[in-house]
């Protein structure tokens, strides 16, 4: 699947217009007794030129054309088409871009990274989720302080977008892992019914520092069973995967 191949014969950016010339009655009236005054001063011979001149348009000098409506970004019964992000570090470096973009019942999803020498571990696997970011009172989007310890950077995008008694690999927001390259580069493309285009917007893209393990852990006293250190295991597990801190970050909007 590529770019190219993806449906565009619904974009909702598609809007038609029709312009219009407006001319003063006077300006048109001058005109018209002005070319009447030329043909019968050319005599009678002139009658066909004089219907041909009124014929064509004239150009006149039109007044400044009335604003157009805003366009309103949504609207009832509207349903967006795409959605997209750019991704930054703590620091504020773009590092990739990610779509969702919707095709009939499905959604497409697409993402493209570089990442930067020394941010984290290259070739190997990341967690690739989408935050709910729905509690101001942790911040309001992709907030870093890259002085500060990774730890805290971008917990204001919140957890797991998920609906109530979802656990980790069943929330909305839980995506396949991203390969990242020993040179950086990682790019994934892959098609969900989970995802609502609607449903995304304002919402927050997060790369993680570490593996997904998708909450399958066998805890347990079983010879190839876990034994948990503390609950804290089992919760960072249902929680998040326990993928680590978040490294980049990146608030979805509507594409027109």
């Amino acid at each position: 699947m590529n770019e190219d191949s993806i449906d565009n014969r619904f974009d909702d950016r598609a809007v038609g217009r029709t312009l219009r010339v407006v001319a003063p009655v006077g300006a048109v009236a001058v005109i018209a007794l002005a070319v009447t005054a030329v043909a019968s001063a050319a005599g009678p011979g002139a009658e066909s030129a004089r219907i041909a001149s009124v014929t064509t348009p004239a150009v006149v000098t039109a007044p400044p054309a009335e604003p157009e409506a805003a366009v309103v970004p949504m609207t009832a019964g509207h349903r967006p088409r795409e959605a997209t992000t750019v991704l930054r570090t703590a620091d504020g470096t773009a590092i990739g871009t990610v779509r969702f973009r919707r095709k009939g019942n499905r959604t497409e999803v697409a993402a493209k990274v570089t990442l930067p020498t020394g941010l984290t571990a290259m070739d190997a696997f990341h967690g690739f989720h989408i935050h709910a970011n729905d509690k101001p009172e942790n911040g309001n989007g992709c907030l870093a302080d890259p002085a500060q310890p990774s730890a805290t950077w971008f917990t204001s995008a919140d957890g797991h977008l998920s609906e109530l008694g979802q656990k980790h690999s069943h929330h909305t927001g839980d995506m396949p892992s991203l390969l990242v390259n020993a040179d950086g580069s990682a790019v994934i493309e892959f098609t969900s019914t989970r995802l609502d285009i609607a449903g995304l917007i304002g919402r927050a893209v997060v790369l993680h520092a570490q593996p997904d393990n998708f909450g399958n852990v066998p805890v347990g006293t079983g010879p190839e069973q876990y034994a948990a250190n503390s609950t804290s295991a089992g919760d960072k597990t249902a929680a998040t995967g326990n993928a680590g801190d978040r490294i980049a970050c990146g608030v979805l909007t509507l594409k027109r």
